[in-house]
C-alpha cells in the first residue's frame, strides 16, 4: 500500500510539473512574439526611411508624397485624364519631384572646396655642381 501512495504522489507532482512547463511555454512565447513585433517595427521603420530619401532638410516624405500626387493629377490632366496608365504617371511624376528635389538639394549645398595643385619650389642645386 506504501508503494501505491508514492506512486500517487509522483503522478501528482508530474502533473503539477506539467502544468507549470505548460506555463512558462506559454510566457515565453508571448515574450517571443512581443519582441518580434518590436523588431519588425523597428525593421519596417529602417527601412521606410531608406525607401524614401530625403532631400535637403525641410522635404519630409509625406511632403514629398503630396508633390507626387498632384505632379500625377497633372499629367493626368494635360492628357485630358483620357486613357494613359495611372501607375505610369505615378512613375513619371514621381521621376520629375525626385529630379526636382535633388536639383533643389545640390543648388542648397554649398559648392565643394578644391585643393589648388601645389607648386614645386624651384630645387636648390647642390655646391659643387654649379658650373
Amino acid at each position: 500500500m506504501t508503494e501505491k501512495l508514492t506512486l500517487k504522489k509522483l503522478s501528482d507532482e508530474l502533473e503539477t510539473l506539467r502544468a507549470r512547463v505548460l506555463e512558462l511555454e506559454t510566457e515565453l512565447e508571448r515574450k517571443l512574439e512581443t519582441t518580434l513585433e518590436k523588431a519588425v517595427t523597428r525593421l519596417g521603420a529602417r527601412i521606410e526611411s531608406r525607401k524614401l530619401p530625403t532631400y535637403g532638410t525641410s522635404t519630409n516624405a509625406e511632403h514629398r508624397q503630396r508633390m507626387i500626387e498632384q505632379e500625377a493629377y497633372l499629367i493626368a490632366e494635360r492628357r485630358g485624364f483620357e486613357g494613359g496608365d495611372s501607375a505610369k504617371d505615378w512613375a513619371m511624376a514621381e521621376k520629375l519631384v525626385n529630379d526636382r528635389l535633388m536639383q533643389a538639394d545640390s543648388t542648397a549645398k554649398p559648392a565643394a572646396r578644391t585643393k589648388r595643385p601645389a607648386t614645386k619650389k624651384p630645387r636648390a642645386k647642390a655646391p659643387g655642381l654649379a658650373k
